[in-house]
């Protein structure tokens, strides 16, 4: 296992002050409807650019150092197709990104994944408040998004995920049987999900797991638990020295590109502490009650 989402360089220069792509920061930073995300596995490295929920761009590696390729859903790519394909260093795409995020902001189309104020909305509000427009005092900064943890191979993943996943499953069978009618039927084939919300750090040390939910997502919240156990057990699965390492990379690389504020003082990182953070709860709702006996 592993987790390491450091971008290495070359391509970690992109961002860097006066590297070819700085330009991105600034306009992401001055659109408050838009946010980075940024990230390294075994095969790739990325930068990309979200609304919400949506994925507008993605800059990707390619094994050219002076080349790199765009990517999108195919739906962006219908609106501004001249922006995406493999383009050379250095490159600016101001104005085709600029063109592409208004006639997104202006399609009723895109509206349930950042328009419509649900999950998508406050997502990006909350990772922007703790992320690229953060403050030297903030309770806490947000290290990651989407963050997924790594296998050597198949056989290590169906060792270390497979196994603690498979608990939970059969934890959600458990509720069903429990009662179908309070809980819902076939909780078994409901997908637990294989990416964290949000990975952040206190100012008093604590690494956060943090699932988020929208108030009207009733199921979602009081399904959590699992969800968050289950991430719960598999970052405990990590060496402890390589994920605290690795996230002070993380935070160190952020905090140079201006994605976490530069003078928010790095504490040691002592407990993995799991988090729901819910927005717009509506109080008659059944989802806490429900939430506890889960």
């Amino acid at each position: 296992m592993h987790y390491n989402r450091t971008l290495s360089w070359p391509f970690s220069k992109l961002l860097e002050p006066n590297g070819d792509l700085r330009w991105l920061f600034d306009l992401v930073h001055q659109c408050p409807d838009l946010d980075f995300l940024i990230g390294k596995t075994n095969s790739k490295q990325w930068i990309s650019i979200y609304r919400g929920l949506s994925r507008v761009l993605t800059i990707l590696s390619t094994s050219n150092p002076d080349v790199i390729r765009l990517d999108g859903a195919n739906a962006y790519k219908n609106i501004s197709s001249d922006l995406y394909g493999q383009k050379k260093l250095p490159v600016n795409f101001y104005n085709g990104l600029r063109r592409l995020v208004t006639a997104v902001s202006a399609d009723s189309k895109f509206n349930r994944y950042y328009n419509n104020k649900k999950e998508g909305y406050f997502q990006n509000e909350l990772s922007r408040k703790f992320g690229i427009c953060g403050q030297p005092n903030d309770d806490f900064v947000i290290i990651d998004k989407e963050a997924v943890i790594g296998y050597e191979n198949i056989q290590e993943k169906n060792n270390m995920y497979g196994k603690i996943h498979a608990g939970y499953k059969k934890l959600q069978k458990e509720l069903s049987q429990k009662d179908a009618k309070r809980f819902g039927t076939g909780l078994e084939k409901k997908a637990i999900g294989n990416e964290l919300d949000f990975l952040a750090l206190d100012k008093q040390g604590n690494l956060l797991l943090i699932e988020y939910k929208h108030g009207s997502n009733t199921a979602g919240i009081y399904l959590s638990p699992l969800q968050i156990g289950m991430y719960y057990d598999l970052f405990c699965q990590l060496p402890r020295d390589e994920l605290d390492k690795s996230v002070y990379s993380m935070l160190e690389q952020k905090k140079k590109y201006g994605l976490i504020n530069p003078h928010w003082k790095t504490p040691a990182i002592k407990d993995i502490v799991p988090v729901l953070i819910i927005s717009e709860y509506n109080y008659r709702s059944t989802a806490k009650i429900k939430y506890q006996e889960v």
